[in-house]
């Protein structure tokens, strides 16, 4: 059975690109090419990782679910239990939420879905890899309770589309639906660097839990995205291990046990070195510029039709995944690592991601023949997508020369309000 998230993939690019439409109208910047791709390869890469980390959690829960189950909701109307349970979710979201902010180790497992400095709806396809490692403990209550894995995988999905649109500069206040719910307004703040705003708005759909925890804040002044030791990369899958590095050097200060514990399960920031938390800056979004790099132009227009096509085959893959082979499985999630690596890499202008773009043409095309050779049900699509590989070989080929003489680019800094 596909998940409701699965299900929702076009739809999720329909109301990326009305507001794209609407920013554009609006004669708003909330989108950059770099930030926006990076941020939906994020979370193309995700679901492919995630497949694996998400089968385990799954297995788990229903293990816990076959052989612990107490059957307190099992003889409950169906509309009863689906209500409880959508409830029951959003209230561990909440706390599995809260403690991938208030725990060092946790936010490794989160950190990626808050370093974009924009604030649009692509941000909201930007996940991490490990997340699910950390937080699936904190749903086994639901198991012991009685909901069995079926109805949370749906129910987890529908509050995931929920947490979709909040991503939004678009919506301001929302009245009276600002007390109940998780909002766009509340949901910036929850992506804030400003000191007042980090680790608040903790809500998936209900904002209640934050009023009764005592982690809520109310928008007020302008929000500075991003986390507060910016990652400045366009590679996601460094994203997801930068800060497996920072812990590991904050590792190294460590003189004591106590201190290895407190790096780990206090909150980010926390300094063996100091014995205390590092000052969180002040930020302003007139002096806190944002990272950016600059590439030709038609980089950018190649890494479009390269997105177009790599998302083409993410969506095939997802959508056939129960049926492909382990084999095919590897592979394909292989060449949806290889993408995303060397999209980020030809962002930043690395010499080297020219002849890494087009190794991976080439094994992609040997790929997709082979496939073609041995496959008779899908030949028409083979057909088609070898044919855009060869063209993106050509047009790779045709701008070789000025990609691999121009020098390594350097990381621009951009006005955060430009």
């Amino acid at each position: 059975m596909l998940k409701p998230t699965t299900i929702a993939i076009p739809l999720y690019f329909l109301l990326i690109a009305i507001e794209l439409i609407a920013v554009q109208f609006k004669k708003q910047k909330l989108y950059r090419l770099n930030d926006s791709i990076t941020n939906l390869n994020a979370g193309a890469s995700q679901q492919v990782v995630g497949i694996l980390i998400k089968l385990l959690g799954i297995t788990l829960y229903s293990i816990i679910y076959e052989f612990g189950n107490l059957g307190l909701v099992t003889h409950l109307p169906p509309w009863i239990n689906f209500i409880l349970l959508f409830i029951a979710w959003d209230f561990c979201y909440y706390w599995a939420h809260r403690m991938s902010h208030e725990i060092n180790l946790f936010w490794s497992g989160h950190v990626v879905h808050h370093q974009s400095e924009e604030y649009n709806l692509s941000v909201a396809l930007r996940q991490s890899w490990f997340q699910g490692i950390w937080t699936a403990p904190f749903y086994v209550p639901l198991a012991l309770i009685g909901f069995s894995p079926e109805q949370v995988v749906y129910v987890s999905g529908i509050n995931l589309i929920y947490q979709f649109w909040i991503h939004t500069e678009l919506v301001r206040k929302m009245g009276f639906l600002e007390w109940v719910l998780n909002t766009p307004s509340h949901h910036r703040v929850h992506h804030g660097r400003n000191p007042k705003y980090i680790d608040k708005n903790h809500a998936g759909v209900f904002i209640i839990w934050d009023r009764m925890f005592g982690t809520f804040q109310k928008e007020e002044e302008p929000v500075v995205y991003g986390i507060t030791s910016p990652l400045n990369s366009w590679n996601p899958v460094w994203a997801n291990f930068a800060h497996f590095k920072s812990i590991g050097q904050q590792l190294k200060e460590a003189k004591s046990i106590g201190d290895v514990f407190k790096i780990l399960f206090k909150k980010p920031g926390w300094s063996a070195k100091m014995q205390g938390y590092v000052d969180i800056p002040q930020v302003t979004r007139e002096d806190t510029p944002k990272f950016h790099t600059k590439v030709p132009m038609t980089v950018n227009w190649y890494v479009i039709l390269q997105y177009v096509i790599a998302t083409v085959g993410v969506a095939f893959f997802l959508f056939q995944v129960n049926e492909l082979s382990d084999t095919i499985k590897i592979i394909a999630s292989a060449l949806i690592i290889f993408w995303v690596i060397t999209t980020g890499a030809l962002f930043e202008g690395k010499k080297w991601a020219f002849l890494l773009e087009a190794f991976r043409l080439t094994l992609t095309f040997g790929i997709v023949i082979n496939l073609l050779v041995n496959t008779s049900n899908f030949q028409w699509y083979v057909i088609i997508f070898s044919s855009l590989l060869l063209i993106s070989k050509v047009w790779l080929l045709s701008f070789q020369k000025a990609y691999l003489s121009q020098k390594k680019l350097s990381p621009q800094m951009m006005q955060a309000n430009a």
